[in-house]
């Protein structure tokens, strides 16, 4: 299946990403083998651009050829909707210095703006897309040719329909959800499915932005691998559509920034070698586009 977007691999490739923090990452390409992520995640904040630009500089001095998938938050340090601040052009600096970094670092890169838009409350659905355009068309005026965007969402419960939040063909090259408990990728979750189904409708390649075996783990080993990584797989695999995924390598009981702080297991796959072993065998798999 091809859509022929921005980055999409030929056929049904998949290509293999991971994050989320430096050391977790380090860790995560170790355990992998021989099969390295082609994509590295991180996350920007408008308020905190200057932070964000000496922090990647560094961190990819280790990973010289590698993706990037950044995660581009479009609110307030307390999590306020600042879309109608960035359309009145109060952000102009930091978006420049942001894209022109981006440019400058010249890694393939997928951007996620806003992402997780559709969180009840989160963002107002005009001011979002109309931002999400401003982004592109800054992109565009740049000639910013190593950007992807990436339309992500999270449709679980508690979110509101998505296609009010949808800038339109022009402005999307992927779509992007992100997917957390065994429940999501059972094939039979309606507002996944659903999501799905509108990529397909769009004709837009799909990325896995955030995956984690949240309330599952690796500790069970060969439990923990049947109750949500094979399922995952399948899922992927079920699903011709989706073109990369996302693994966050986490320790989410002793790390509790995200997610639901501390209830979500030790999801780091280097931490039981039965997982980890399973795991490089399911990346061994051809489909997987891996770092060269």
């Amino acid at each position: 299946m091809n859509y022929n977007q921005k980055y999409e691999p030929k056929g049904n490739r998949v290509i293999h990403g991971a994050g989320q923090s430096p050391e977790a990452f380090s860790k995560y390409w170790k355990a992998v083998e021989d099969y390295k992520p082609a994509i590295y995640m991180t996350y920007a904040k408008i308020q905190k651009i200057e932070h964000w630009i000496n922090k990647i500089k560094i961190e990819l001095k280790d990973y010289p050829n590698i993706m990037l998938q950044i995660g581009f938050k479009l609110l307030a340090e307390g999590d306020g909707d600042i879309t109608p601040e960035i359309l009145e052009g109060k952000y102009d600096k930091e978006i420049d210095d942001f894209l022109n970094t981006v440019k400058e670092l010249k890694n393939p890169t997928f951007l996620r703006i806003g992402y997780e838009f559709d969180k009840k409350g989160k963002y107002n659905p005009k001011s979002f897309v109309k931002a999400w355009k401003y982004v592109v068309e800054k992109i565009r005026k740049a000639k910013i040719e190593n950007i992807a965007t990436v339309w992500c969402a999270c449709p679980f419960n508690g979110t509101d329909p998505v296609e009010q939040f949808y800038p339109g063909d022009d402005y999307v090259d992927w779509f992007g959800i992100d997917v957390f408990f065994a429940r999501h990728i059972t094939g039979k979750y309606k507002p996944v499915e659903d999501f799905l189904k509108l990529a397909k409708k769009h004709k837009k390649p799909v990325m896995v932005g955030e995956s984690t075996a949240a309330g599952v783990g690796v500790i069970d080993g060969e439990k923990s691998w049947k109750d949500w990584f094979e399922p995952y797989f399948k899922w992927i695999h079920d699903h011709k559509h989706i073109k990369a995924f996302c693994y966050i390598n986490w320790d989410w009981i002793k790390d509790k920034t995200w997610g639901s702080p501390g209830t979500w297991g030790n999801c780091r796959i280097e931490e039981n070698e039965i997982v980890r072993k399973k795991f490089v065998k399911e990346l061994s798999n051809p489909v997987y586009v891996h770092n060269s």
